[in-house]
């Protein structure tokens, strides 16, 4: 009788977290919190003066949770994006999507994100907050297994926001 042999092959999530090369010392009830809102509320932002560390720990956040997110965690940096015309463009190059039709960013965005589980992570978006406001809105009521945790100075002011 021939033996069968099974190659399990690993599924690896996409991701653009990058690597942690520090150790994380501290804040567990706010990473044990972030996590829970992130399981209820379908955007949370962390929000505090520039320094204290928010992109620090959204990304500690965004790495533990990676694994309830079958379609990735993606980090979207938007400190250096100085038109606000090019966010739809950032978050599709961020998240590795391109979009080669007439349509706009926003549109494809959406459709791209409708029926994946994902977190998308908002960062810096204090010089956006309109448009990221707009943004998220768009694209949670378009995707209800999409989470997004965006760093700020302050809140984006959307519901359904903690």
């Amino acid at each position: 009788m021939k033996a069968e042999t099974t190659t399990l092959v690993s599924r690896q999530r996409p991701s653009t977290l990058p690597a942690q090369v520090t150790s994380f010392v501290g804040r567990r009830r706010e990473v044990a919190e972030i996590k829970r809102l992130l399981g209820t509320a379908p955007v949370v932002t962390l929000t505090g003066v520039g320094g204290v560390g928010k992109t620090r720990l959204a990304l500690k956040v965004a790495a533990e949770v990676e694994r309830a997110f079958s379609d990735g965690v993606w980090l979207v940096e938007l400190a250096a994006l100085g038109d606000p015309k090019l966010l739809g463009q950032a978050v599709l190059s961020a998240l590795k999507v391109q979009n080669h039709s007439s349509r706009p960013p926003v549109e494809v965005l959406v459709e791209h994100v409708r029926g994946r589980r994902m977190l998308v992570v908002l960062d810096n978006c204090e010089h956006l907050l309109d448009e990221c406001a707009v943004l998220a809105a768009t694209l949670v009521s378009s995707a209800p297994e999409l989470r997004i945790l965006a760093t700020s100075r302050e809140a984006l002011g959307i519901a359904g926001e903690r």
